[in-house]
């Protein structure tokens, strides 16, 4: 077996050791998109950005079919998996973006679909559980498998946002894959976060898919907030930067403010106070 802790700790093992044990644990948040799929990576590319820029660390990790990869500077770079196989190394792996936030791949989209061994997918989430400590949040850019569930067991384990529109499609949407994720691990709370709308018009889609939920499945969901439409994203992004860096006084800035305020570990952990409610 691998041994990978030379490979995740490159430098002064005992201070970053010291460091890992002296804060909280890492946030894992996945993101499951019930809305265009575009929308999915610019939500993690600026929401990670806005994070960096309140002091924290921050991880994003591809784990999706979908061919995403260069919004996360990621077209060409080797993936976690090729990392236990052996062929590449984690620093070969790991990008350190524009935007100042790490990304990595968890594998080839192409092989999303394709079950992994016993052995490659339990290599998976040790090297994903030693790498994640070294951030203060992971946000990973996703999507349910084959078997209507997230790829790695951490994933599962951990919080998961869905982000959706006002689109009554993206509603339905919405609710279909809570029902998935919850036929097959079982009762868990989930976030929501609602594009292109007001706080006011994101509020009363809340309401509504979050009583559908309490009422047929008894399932809690928390309000993340609202990204308004607004065309300062777009313009950042042909700028190859984020809105909070080119823009930061848009709309759209002080909404993922909102939300990465409430993401942000020094924070309550919603997640596992709505966890501990369920059980």
């Amino acid at each position: 077996m691998a041994n990978y802790n030379h490979i995740v700790m490159p430098n002064d093992q005992a201070a970053g050791l010291r460091r890992i044990m002296a804060k909280p644990k890492p946030r894992i948040v996945s993101v499951l998109s019930a809305s265009s799929t575009q929308a999915q990576p610019r939500l993690i590319t600026n929401l990670a950005a806005t994070m960096v820029s309140q002091g924290n660390e921050v991880l994003v990790m591809h784990a999706s079919e979908h061919a995403f990869e260069h919004h996360y500077e990621l077209a060409q770079s080797p993936t976690l998996l090729d990392v236990i196989s052996d062929t590449h190394t984690l620093a070969q792996a790991i990008k350190t973006t524009t935007n100042g936030y790490a990304s990595v791949k968890l594998m080839h989209k192409s092989l999303f679909k394709k079950a992994n061994d016993a052995h490659s997918a339990s290599q998976l989430n040790l090297l994903f559980n030693q790498l994640a400590q070294q951030y203060d949040i992971v946000l990973v850019d996703t999507m349910l498998n084959a078997d209507s569930v997230l790829p790695l067991h951490q994933l599962n384990e951990s919080e998961i946002i869905i982000q959706l529109s006002r689109k009554p499609e993206s509603i339905t949407e919405a609710y279909s894959l809570i029902k998935q994720v919850c036929g097959e691990l079982g009762r868990r709370s989930f976030g929501i976060i609602v594009d292109d709308s007001t706080d006011a018009q994101a509020q009363i889609v809340f309401g509504n898919i979050a009583q559908v939920a309490k009422r047929y499945m008894q399932i809690e969901l928390e309000f993340f907030g609202a990204i308004p439409a607004d065309s300062h994203i777009s313009r950042a992004s042909k700028l190859g930067r984020s809105v909070i860096d080119a823009f930061p006084l848009a709309m759209a800035s002080t909404a993922l403010k909102q939300i990465a305020q409430r993401l942000d570990y020094k924070h309550d952990n919603i997640f596992n106070n709505k966890q501990a409610q369920l059980s």
